[in-house]
């Protein structure tokens, strides 16, 4: 699971890579302003429609999300709306005595151009005006059948409680095999086949309860769920143990049940990048379509065939350093622990790592054990630290947090570092790790892998330091069991190699198609700086 870095002096560099100026439709477009709160609801009532309930709330002044939020819980439904035509700070007066829903939100909302649009027990408020985008796509979807087009949704996802954005939380149509992970703003762009109108949308996160909503109003919306954090109760009386080290290897020996034996392939989006004092230097990404063999197999036998890239080169003269990974593709893909089993999955005489159960935790609307690791005091080699996640049920791994055991960072530094100008000092900060998995017809499946490595550089006589933050990071957005074949060797892209030193071509029309993680915050906006930098390239 090594990742090869290159340090080296910029003069010791051939600067092969041009630039040409391009339109840049899909990165400089990422960041929208957020939009569609979301509140869950409690008991239910036998109305014939949602907005003629009648509903009572004794007097009371609140801010309007607050409110909305209240109103929710009375009329078990749940709101949809744009905070860009709803202001939720705005201080309101509430009061309500046997008013039906819709009369209620009228004199709330006070805005005559707003309507409102029930679909089960989902509300969404939006602008009645004819130019309204919302509402005339949502009418022509409904009676669309050409799946060529798609719906595109997008938005933040965040912690009820403190408003905190939630990272790698899953948007998907499970049914579908289709979806994405937010970044670390909690941000998402989902792209779904127009045919999947009628289809429900799920969003969740380890630890929360998920949400499930009607794509059909959230077609060109900008959307915010606020997910509430999930509590798994334990009954007082029992007291209940569980043995760490049992339950990690019951998951081992599930693996022939819950992981297949079969080929499969794997839609999936990659990127990588490098920011050297928070300046972004270098950003790549690419859609893959990848032949995963079977769990039992060894990973050298997945098959990566790239279908489009492109990538951002922004360095200066003022650089004195770059710095490359090497292997990333291949070091994604070793991020499947199932298949590329790493120390902490092992059961290996003698045991390198010691276990401690922490609970049982919801990871995707499933009860999953949490089980954290860490080398044993005695062993002083560069090994794990983190915590598994385990499904309760059926002992399926479904996915792990964990980094180098910072006090051997050191130690890593020597295997990491392929090459480095020797008068360069590097100085390893952190590298962490997370994996995750999917099911899909009984069988669960690589879903995100990501890598981040933190590292400060300094050249021999000089006093300040350098600081660089990469990453790469793998996500699945479509599975397909059908007819899985390898690919010719002619197809076949080296993974082991330098990816941001392949060559690029321009194909625009291209990006439009896929579903993509969406960049931070912080990178989209150099991106947005150096968008005329940006090439593509087509594996034909």
């Amino acid at each position: 699971m090594g990742l090869l870095y290159y340090l080296r002096k910029k003069t010791q560099v051939k600067t092969s890579i041009g630039f040409v100026s391009s339109g840049y439709s899909f990165l400089s477009a990422c960041l929208l302003g957020a939009g569609i709160f979301l509140f869950t609801s409690g008991s239910t009532f036998g109305q014939k429609t949602l907005l003629d309930k009648p509903i009572s709330i004794p007097r009371q002044h609140t801010t309007l999300y607050s409110a909305l939020n209240l109103i929710s819980q009375k009329a078990d439904c749940l709101f949809i709306y744009d905070s860009q035509i709803i202001d939720n700070n705005k201080k309101v007066r509430l009061s309500a005595n046997n008013l039906s829903l819709k009369k209620l939100l009228d004199n709330l909302l006070l805005n005559p151009e707003l309507s409102y649009k029930e679909i089960g027990k989902h509300i969404l408020i939006y602008k009645s005006a004819p130019s309204n985008p919302v509402q005339t796509q949502i009418k022509s979807l409904s009676s669309e059948k050409d799946s060529s087009e798609n719906i595109i949704i997008r938005g933040h996802i965040y912690d009820n409680e403190n408003k905190s954005a939630l990272s790698f939380a899953s948007v998907t149509i499970p049914q579908e095999s289709i979806g994405t992970i937010t970044n670390a703003d909690g941000y998402f762009v989902l792209k779904v086949p127009s045919a999947f109108i009628k289809a429900s949308l799920v969003v969740s996160h380890v630890g929360y309860t998920s949400q499930q909503i009607p794509v059909q109003l959230l077609n060109a919306q900008k959307v915010d769920f606020f997910l509430e954090r999930r509590i798994i109760s334990i009954q007082e009386v029992i007291i209940r143990y569980f043995d760490p080290e049992a339950i990690v290897e019951k998951a081992m020996q599930q693996r022939e049940t819950n992981n297949s034996r079969e080929p499969v392939y794997l839609t999936s989006f990659y990127r990588e990048g490098v920011q050297k004092n928070n300046r972004l230097n270098s950003y790549s990404e690419a859609v893959f379509k990848v032949y995963k063999s079977s769990y039992a197999v060894s990973e050298y036998s997945d098959q990566v065939k790239l279908l489009k890239s492109r990538k951002i080169q922004n360095t200066s003269a003022k650089d004195t350093v770059f710095l490359k990974l090497k292997a990333g593709v291949l070091s994604a893909l070793q991020l499947d622990i199932v298949k590329c089993v790493p120390g902490f999955l092992e059961n290996t005489d003698p045991k390198l790592y010691n276990y401690t159960y922490s609970d049982i935790v919801s990871y995707n609307e499933r009860n999953a054990y949490a089980v954290t690791f860490v080398q044993k005091d005695l062993i002083e080699d560069a090994l794990y630290k983190g915590t598994l996640y385990i499904e309760e049920e059926n002992h399926a791994i479904l996915g792990a947090e964990f980094e180098i055991n910072p006090a051997f960072l050191e130690k890593a530094a020597e295997e990491l570092i392929l090459k480095k100008s020797p008068r360069l000092k590097v100085k390893l900060e952190k590298i962490s790790y997370s994996v995750s998995y999917m099911p899909f017809n009984g069988k669960y499946y690589l879903s995100h892998a990501r890598c981040d490595i933190q590292l400060k550089t300094r050249q021999r006589n000089h006093f300040s330091f350098d600081n660089f933050n990469t990453f790469l990071e793998l996500a699945t957005c479509h599975i397909d069991t059908t007819r899985v074949v390898k690919f010719d060797r002619t197809e076949v892209m080296k993974p082991n190699v330098v990816f941001s030193d392949a060559p690029f071509s321009n194909d625009n029309s291209f990006w439009g198609d896929y579903n993509t993680i969406a960049p931070e915050e912080k990178l989209s906006e150099a991106l947005n700086r150096i968008s005329g930098k940006i090439e593509e390239i087509e594996n034909e």
